[in-house]
């Protein structure tokens, strides 16, 4: 198989150092010490969709999501024969390029139709999906308080990380240009990559 463009997390299960890593079709699971696949879960994209956002350990439990297949939550466990993974939960609503975030037990990601959207992590409810398109590309940041998103089309939005429906805390136009480079926060500054210039911005 092919490399997605997803980035790889860390687990250990049973005391065995573990890299979880999308494929062009797959989940996997992969030993640290010698990259020997401990698992896999069967997970091809169709038709132009391909698998961009990064899996999401929490303890024993991988969260991934690809755009048309919804997002899936399994629980990584060691079996006589080696390691096994049982679903806990499926939910329609995934990003197509936009990694999600765990927060406080809530999932909150940028739908593959342009939505921001909340899944309950525990029990795979959607709780609540933003009526706004903001287009299906950007990249979301947890600052603490508050969460971060830069959608492509260059306007930062400050939101918090709420059960109940999208709170606003905030918006700043930081760009004119398409964004898709990750923001990067460090302290009080915030470097904003755009299409033709990197810029810096103070909080």
């Amino acid at each position: 198989e092919g490399p997605s463009y997803s980035s790889p997390m860390l687990m250990d299960v049973g005391g065995v150092r573990q890299v979880v890593v999308m494929t062009e079709a797959s989940v996997v699971g992969l030993a640290l010490d010698d990259g020997r696949l401990l698992w896999q879960l069967p997970f091809q994209a169709g038709r132009m969709a391909y698998n961009a956002s990064t899996p999401i350990v929490d303890g024993q439990t991988v969260i991934y999501a690809g755009s048309g297949r919804g997002t899936k939550a399994v629980r990584i466990e060691r079996k006589a024969d080696g390691f096994g993974a049982t679903e806990l939960w499926s939910c329609d609503t995934a990003p197509q390029f936009c990694s999600a975030v765990l927060k406080d037990g809530m999932l909150f990601g940028l739908s593959d139709k342009g939505n921001i959207y909340c899944i309950d992590a525990k029990t795979g409810t959607l709780a609540w999906l933003d009526g706004t398109n903001r287009r299906n590309f950007g990249a979301m940041l947890d600052v603490g308080p508050c969460l971060v998103l830069l959608p492509e089309g260059g306007e930062l939005l400050v939101f918090k990380p709420s059960r109940t429906g999208y709170e606003e805390v905030a918006k700043y136009k930081v760009s004119e240009n398409a964004t898709y480079a990750h923001p990067v926060l460090s302290g009080n500054r915030l470097y904003i990559k755009d299409r033709d210039s990197l810029a810096l911005w103070t909080l």
